[in-house]
């Protein structure tokens, strides 16, 4: 239905019968009906896909489920709903005199509102706003696929820390590490580096090693732990051809070195599908920090092994200030505080 029509459709209201009022209106309610049912059909289907897309372990390539979206269609459908009621209202007061109407309109009850739209990318609920008030730190991660960054308008648009890419297996190395992750601290902000771990390319004891090299982790009371980033092989999915002991083996021997080169337990990166499958849910790295990943929930589960996050990679279509297009957003479960903390020394 055009513009226009609907203009004249209003213009010529007065011309209508009771009965072809009551008729249009009960028109509208039916196509918003149609609306409302089609377009939760589409989300349902969007779910599966994201389900089915999450279950295969590729935890940094899920799009957000689109709650702007959702709330959009919502409140397109309430909006046809209120206009298809007024439309039956109106039909049965033309058929009332006038001075009746005049009486009767102040008590009339107001018709409903269409419900507000949801905001895209919402917080959380179980979590509070702000680290000012008790909330959790707030943070990124990035990689050199996020180009040159303006981290002071990063940080003063309260984001506390982040990640930054420095190594890929054996041969990768992020060339705007250097930039980036002291860029993060310049602006006041706490900074750490993660391995992105490939298994199958050379020994645990070498990545780790070449992991260090270029992170040049320092106890600047601004530098969090280095982080083993643990993901299924990108390169064909799976566990780089390797069994579960062979994986807990190989993660022991990466973390045994930074752990004796730096004097601190790694921060392990992982999402609940892939520990489950390829680390066997085992509770030998329980002790470590665990950097959750985990989209399109309320409240990530913890996988086995691990007593709860200490991390959370809630998405990686966030929208951050000083950085052209999406980024992965993340909570640190505590205070500012309690993440100045962990970044001692």
């Amino acid at each position: 239905m055009n513009d226009n029509h609907d203009v004249n459709s209003n213009q010529n209201a007065t011309d209508s019968t009771p009965n072809e009022s009551a008729d249009r209106g009960q028109s509208l309610q039916d196509r918003a009906g149609a609306l409302a049912s089609s377009a939760m059909t589409w989300l349902r289907g969007g779910e599966e896909n994201e389900r089915a897309r999450l279950e295969d372990g590729n935890t940094r390539v899920h799009p957000r489920m689109r709650t702007a979206q959702v709330g959009a269609v919502v409140a397109v459908a309430g909006l046809l709903g209120v206009v298809a009621t007024t439309a039956g209202q109106n039909a049965e007061e033309r058929g009332v005199d006038e001075a009746a109407q005049s009486v009767a309109a102040p008590n009339q009850p107001a018709p409903e509102q269409a419900p507000a739209p949801l905001k895209a990318q919402e917080q959380p609920k179980q979590l509070p706003a702000s680290p000012e008030d008790g909330g959790p730190a707030k943070g990124i991660d990035v990689s050199n696929h996020n180009g040159p960054i303006d981290w002071q308008q990063v940080a003063d648009s309260g984001q506390n820390f982040t990640f930054v890419l420095s190594t890929d297996g054996t041969d990768f190395t992020n060339p705007m590490y250097k930039e980036q992750y002291q860029g993060a601290k310049d602006a006041g902000m706490i900074a750490g580096a993660y391995h992105f771990a490939r298994p199958d390319d050379s020994s645990a004891a070498e990545q780790a090693n070449r992991m260090l090299e270029v992170a040049d982790y320092q106890k600047d009371g601004q530098t969090l732990p280095p982080v083993l980033d643990l993901e299924v092989d990108p390169s064909g999915g799976g566990c780089y051809g390797m069994n579960v002991d062979q994986m807990t083996q190989w993660t022991t021997e990466f973390n045994d070195v930074v752990k004796d080169k730096t004097g601190k337990e790694p921060i392990i990166y992982a999402n609940p599908s892939f520990w489950e499958q390829c680390m066997g849910g085992t509770d030998k790295f329980s002790d470590q920090p665990l950097w959750l990943a985990a989209y399109e929930v309320d409240q990530p589960s913890v996988p086995d092994g691990f007593p709860t996050w200490k991390f959370w990679q809630y998405t990686d279509s966030g929208s951050v200030p000083g950085i052209s297009g999406d980024t992965d957003l993340n909570h640190f479960q505590g205070t500012l505080g309690e993440l100045k903390k962990l970044a001692q020394g």
